[in-house]
């Protein structure tokens, strides 16, 4: 797996300045994902059907293309899957206190001028819709993030896989760009070493087989980076030519847990359908896994699951990771 596979993949990044004394999550990403889901659905649906499913725009239409993906007749894969995976990750930072235990962090403040910065991470045809996605953005940081009296606002929006960051929106400039966005070339990095480092900057909730899985041992990630990108590769046709073969996670049985900094995080979500507040959970931290045979065989699956990352709740910005040789 020592190519570097040209995939229709784009990361954007997004600036947002708070305009009043606000208050969010540590961990904001079901805060946003639920905001922007909102706004979009409100900005672009034409029919104000209650429910997407029986839409008979919800193949073409901005929103469930990007929040609920169904599988077209014509799909490949339509007699297994009804739906498809999301085609997108947020990038949200964790903010923790460097003194701070416990299980449930404590919120972030942001004075007025403070940014708050994420990515966002575009898979396939998703891409084509960037300007939808861009105005919603405006508007829920306009309408409040968190509560209706906590404003934002959108300063910059730019594409980061380039050689450099292409802007797409300035709030000084008053119009958006939208250029072509060639592929992504994931090139794997050189893992000869017979440790590394695997850090989860964002919780991450994996689940094999049904069962929430806790620690992490190697096997486990490859398991849930094959899980992931398989599922993916079948919705969306993203990796021709990466392999995932299962010989992959039997290989890392042999690849060993020596070190373990994590720890579970228990973060609170609000759920617009059921009306309720919901905890969810998962583990940060680094683990450091270690094989007499160095970790490139596995490079290309890191590389990707940095990218797109792993587990459950992808697109609330969970399951974010980077992967360095010791």
């Amino acid at each position: 797996m020592a190519h570097a596979p040209e995939l229709p993949i784009t990361s954007y990044r997004f600036t947002l300045i708070a305009e009043t004394p606000a208050t969010l999550p540590a961990f904001p990403g079901p805060t946003l994902r639920g905001a922007l889901g909102h706004t979009l659905r409100r900005l672009v649906c034409a029919t104000r059907m209650p429910a997407c499913a029986p839409c008979p725009f919800r193949f073409t239409c901005a929103y469930p293309l990007l929040f609920e993906p169904y599988a077209p007749p014509d799909h490949p894969e339509a007699h297994r899957y009804a739906r498809l995976p999301t085609p997108f990750t947020l990038e949200i930072p964790l903010e923790l206190p460097a003194t701070w235990e416990g299980r449930e962090p404590p919120p972030r403040s942001f004075a007025p001028g403070e940014p708050l910065v994420f990515g966002m991470t575009l898979l396939g045809r998703a891409r084509e819709h960037m300007p939808y996605y861009v105005h919603a953005i405006m508007e829920m940081a306009r309408a409040g993030l968190g509560g209706p009296h906590q404003r934002f606002r959108l300063a910059r929006a730019e594409i980061l896989n380039a050689d450099r960051p292409i802007v797409l929106y300035e709030e000084n400039a008053g119009f958006l760009r939208h250029p072509p966005t060639p592929p992504m070339r994931v090139a794997p990095r050189e893992l000869p070493a017979r440790r590394i480092a695997v850090r989860f900057t964002a919780p991450i909730r994996l689940e094999l087989q049904d069962d929430l899985v806790y620690p992490i041992e190697f096997h486990h990630l490859i398991r849930g980076l094959l899980q992931r990108l398989r599922a993916l590769q079948a919705g969306y046709g993203l990796l021709d030519g990466v392999e995932l073969s299962g010989d992959l996670a039997e290989a890392a049985r042999a690849i060993r847990r020596v070190e373990d900094r994590t720890r579970w995080l228990d973060l609170r979500r609000y759920s617009t359908r059921q009306k309720t507040a919901m905890r969810i959970g998962g583990a940060v931290g680094t683990i450091v896994y270690e094989s007499p045979e160095g970790f490139q065989p596995f490079a290309l699956l890191l590389t990707l699951g940095e990218l797109l990352h792993v587990g459950k709740l992808t697109s609330m910005g969970f399951g974010r990771m980077e992967a360095d040789p010791q």
